[in-house]
């Protein structure tokens, strides 16, 4: 089977999407497909790449070439709206590699839509987020979660993350195309949270969504020679280094402890947030994946005190893998991954004080981390390794073909 995956964003940038669209193409290929990736990428990246018998095409649309529309200059996404450029250039890969399916992950698909008309290559879409109804795609207003989406509350959020002019183009570009998602064959939700909100504010029924988790392969991991300097003895943060995630929550709770323990945060840096190191927190910004796999190994646990509804948390999953106990936030998919006291501690978001307790709770009793740990490690090898996941996907090609 040939797949033509489209990614708004794609390896070398870090995130959790990113990775899971890059492990996913080389899985398919290992067992036999044929994958072409075609995603957004800057200058900066080579236009075309074979990576691992994985076709990397990265192109530069309309938008990206607007330096005011972009705080970073170098991570430039899809907007929520169509990109003729974009289009055109899926339409001669399209005609190029005749794929039997197209799968796409995020605003990707505002490009793709127009190709539907007169074609008989499936359409699916993963729900990594809340993109195709959210404009500022994180169904977070105010540090709770937002319920109110297509209303011009969506304009005043927008205005503090983008400015007045960008959010209102966000607004109505997720506005006006939420019709023409009539035209996606079919939509994976990556967890139940994800799969209930898209079925409560866009009125997709279970049939026109699947749930099926997102996987994580440790043996796929590229090998470091180079070593990382961390403390003896910490605990471990690893995401965007932006209040959202919780960091500052996180901070705030840790330096309620008192404790020895040291707490190593490592994330991608962001141009808006900065945090610095200090004698107790060490900061690693922008760590290629294999340190921070070596930090995950090392660590006493893992600690992922999101603010914001997330869709999944793949590096729950990667916490898991390296049998590590994890707290988390009682908030958005992480509820599908994490079982309270028994695989790890979910806390209620946006509090300090509890947050505090349950990393307490852990320092002070290795055995029940321990205990935790296998658990989570056991729940992993049986839901969320690829030999778990990637069948799921793969019928559910063959039932669209």
């Amino acid at each position: 089977m040939k797949v033509l995956m489209l990614a708004d964003s794609y390896p070398p940038f870090i995130g959790g999407g990113e990775r899971h669209v890059q492990s996913l193409s080389r899985e398919l290929t290992r067992r036999g497909h044929e994958v072409i990736v075609c995603t957004i990428g800057g200058r900066e990246l080579s236009r075309y790449e074979d990576e691992d018998s994985v076709k990397v095409h990265r192109f530069e649309g309309l938008f990206q070439k607007i330096p005011f529309l972009y705080k970073d200059p170098v991570r430039k996404k899809h907007p929520p709206a169509q990109d003729w450029i974009i289009t055109r250039k899926l339409a001669h890969i399209i005609k190029q590699e005749r794929p039997d399916i197209i799968h796409v992950h995020g605003r990707m698909l505002y490009s793709a839509l127009p190709l539907k008309r007169g074609s008989e290559i499936p359409l699916l879409v993963t729900l990594h987020d809340y993109a195709l109804f959210c404009p500022t795609t994180g169904l977070t207003k105010k540090n709770n979660i937002c319920d109110k989406p297509f209303t011009k509350d969506c304009i005043a959020c927008g205005r503090d993350k983008y400015g007045l002019v960008k959010s209102l183009a966000a607004y109505y570009g997720v506005k006006t195309n939420k019709n023409k998602l009539k035209s996606v064959d079919k939509f994976i939700a990556v967890s139940s949270f994800v799969r209930q909100v898209y079925a409560k504010h866009l009125g997709l029924s279970d049939k026109d969504v699947l749930m099926i988790p997102n996987f994580y392969s440790p043996e796929a991991e590229s090998k470091s020679e180079k070593g990382m300097e961390l403390p003896e003895d910490f605990i471990l943060f690893v995401g965007a280094l932006a209040p959202h995630k919780g960091v500052n929550l996180l901070i705030e709770a840790y330096y309620k402890l008192n404790a020895k323990t040291k707490l190593v945060m490592i994330g991608g840096k962001r141009p808006d947030y900065r945090y610095e190191s200090t004698e107790d927190i060490l900061v690693i910004e922008d760590a290629p994946h294999d340190i921070v796999m070596q930090a995950m190994s090392r660590c006493r646990f893992a600690v992922f005190p999101s603010i914001c509804a997330e869709a999944f948390g793949i590096v729950v999953l990667e916490a898991m893998s390296q049998k590590k106990a994890v707290i988390a936030s009682d908030i958005g998919g992480l509820k599908d991954v994490i079982i309270d006291s028994q695989t790890g501690i979910l806390v209620p978001p946006n509090n300090s004080d509890k947050l505090a307790e349950a990393i307490s709770h852990l320092l002070q009793s290795p055995e029940r981390a321990s205990e935790m740990a296998q658990k989570g490690y056991e729940r992993f090898m049986k839901n969320y390794t690829p030999e778990a996941v990637v069948p799921m996907i793969i019928d559910v090609y063959q039932g669209l073909k």
